[in-house]
């Protein structure tokens, strides 16, 4: 399984200064906005290297089964490919939510699906709205450098290397991938010398891939579903959902539309107390690694004390936020949707 995570990192230390160029010559930039924090035009594809570099670890490796991988590789090419088309040119929301959806079906129907219900309909339906949230968390998660690929990173380990943690042998193969490919990616995008953005096509993918881990493990650990199958993967990936939570709450409160991005994730709160985009990811680092070890805790506990402990999590996290302020109505906003999600950033 390390062969996976080595594949995936080299090869997206190989592919980002390929990309990179390609984005010079065509003059695929993030340009400076309303919204962007960033000074000067950054090249935006760097989701072309994450994909190539996911897919490489997994297929190429000697324990990967096609027929099995069939169904998570078709919908990861199409939550990719909407992604692609829509760094380049605006798509529809209601189009990349359709894709989006139909990546949770797929995954379904490949056998990733809740083992706590069993009617079919709502089995279907609840994985597509994991599917459907974890993507969308993730890109929040992309509003400032080296956040995304760090946390993605750090959650990928917690998948691989916490004790009581099973996953299937193409789990493995992804959670390694995912690993390699967040490292690799770091090197051109970690604050404050970025240089490559992973756009829509990188953070929706990363998104999809930890909620695939999600399922996985879900399906992985079936014989004790009043525990561990509820809490670990939410309490493991608990910083980027309370941060879409709050982002969904606050658009909400303000009665704004859910289209329409804002500068109020915690990070542009941190970032407007002075903190530097560099420390802001690590601490964010830090955190990530914290809900992992509690997940971890998780495994070890009955589902009560299971549960404190993430209500206990959740407790911390909500506090934080209303102490940032991260409910206030939004000060900025975009005059239409956002590039890179059908909920954006």
């Amino acid at each position: 399984m390390v062969r996976a995570g080595a594949i995936a990192f080299f090869t997206t230390i190989a592919v980002i200064p390929l990309v990179r160029r390609f984005c010079i010559r065509w003059g695929l930039y993030d340009l400076n906005g309303p919204l962007k924090i960033h000074v000067g035009a950054i090249p935006r594809l760097g989701g072309v290297a994450i994909a190539l570099s996911l897919v490489a670890g997994v297929v190429f490796n000697h324990q990967f089964e096609a027929i099995q991988a069939r169904p998570f590789l078709i919908a990861l090419g199409l939550i990719w490919t909407v992604g692609f088309v829509d760094d380049i040119q605006r798509l529809s929301p209601i189009l990349r939510l359709a894709i989006q959806i139909a990546g949770g079906v797929l995954l379904w129907y490949g056998g990733w699906r809740l083992p706590w219900f069993e009617n079919p309909a709502i089995n279907l339906a609840g994985v597509c709205l994991l599917a459907v949230v974890f993507i969308n968390a993730f890109n929040f998660l992309d509003g400032a450098d080296g956040l995304c690929a760090g946390v993605t990173g750090i959650i990928a380990a917690g998948y691989i290397f916490l004790p009581g943690v099973a996953l299937s042998g193409l789990g493995s193969l992804v959670a390694w991938s995912l690993l390699g490919a967040s490292l690799g990616f770091l090197f051109f995008n970690f604050p404050p010398n970025a240089i490559i953005f992973m756009g829509d096509s990188g953070s929706t993918v990363f998104g999809f891939c930890i909620a695939f881990l999600g399922l996985d493990f879900c399906r992985s650990n079936a014989v004790n579903p009043n525990r561990i199958t509820v809490l670990f993967p939410i309490a493991v990936a608990a910083l980027p959902l309370f941060d879409a939570t709050l982002a969904v709450l606050r658009r909400l409160r303000g009665r704004n539309s859910l289209l329409l991005g804002d500068r109020e994730h915690f990070y542009d709160r941190l970032m407007g107390l002075g903190w530097t985009p560099r420390r802001v990811a690590l601490a964010t680092y830090v955190l990530t690694a914290a809900t992992c070890a509690i997940a971890g805790l998780t495994l070890k506990c009955d589902f009560r004390h299971a549960l404190s402990l993430c209500i206990g999590t959740a407790g911390i996290l909500l506090i934080s936020g209303l102490r940032l302020r991260s409910l206030k109505q939004n000060q900025q906003r975009r005059d239409k949707p956002d590039d890179f999600s059908p909920i954006a950033q």
